[in-house]
């Protein structure tokens, strides 16, 4: 194909082209790079954000570890003390149980001894005397042996 007689017009016109296509392009490129840094502004604040997030969560998770911490040493300090406070109560239970048992146990020791006492009163009183009821026994028994009532004849009672 030969050139036209114009050529001068074309080439305008190609230029002319040639321009718009490289401002468009050009616009294309500035628009590519405003979205990248667009982009890269929205992951810099997403990346924030998610520090913000997870410190905060940090944070109160630290927290509730915290109080259930303390709730589970306020329950053992609280059982703790239920605990010594029943064994206070049995100890109690046992010291007065041991006072009455000493109060008996001196209460029996007494007893003895004054048994003992008189026993050795009524030794000291009827130790002659021992001999002569047992031969007594005797000749009662052998007095009821004949008739049935003997008893009442050593009596008297006729």
């Amino acid at each position: 194909m030969a050139p036209t007689a114009n050529t001068g017009k074309s080439r305008k016109l190609a230029l002319a082209d040639s321009d718009s296509e490289s401002e468009a392009y050009q616009k294309k490129l500035e628009e590519a790079g405003a979205a990248r840094s667009r982009l890269r502004k929205a992951q810099e604040d997403r990346d924030k954000r998610r520090e913000a997030l997870a410190l905060a969560y940090q944070r109160s998770l630290s927290g509730i570890y915290s109080r259930v911490e303390k709730s589970i040493a306020k329950y053992r300090d609280l059982h703790s003390a239920m605990h010594i406070r029943r064994l206070k109560r049995l100890k109690k239970a046992v010291d007065t149980r041991d006072q009455k048992l000493e109060a008996i146990s001196e209460k029996l020791v007494d007893l003895q001894q004054l048994m003992t006492n008189h026993g050795s009163h009524l030794h000291a009183l009827y130790g002659d005397r021992c001999a002569k009821i047992a031969k007594l026994a005797e000749d009662g028994s052998k007095e009821r042996g004949g008739g049935g009532g003997g008893t009442e004849q050593a009596a008297g009672v006729v």
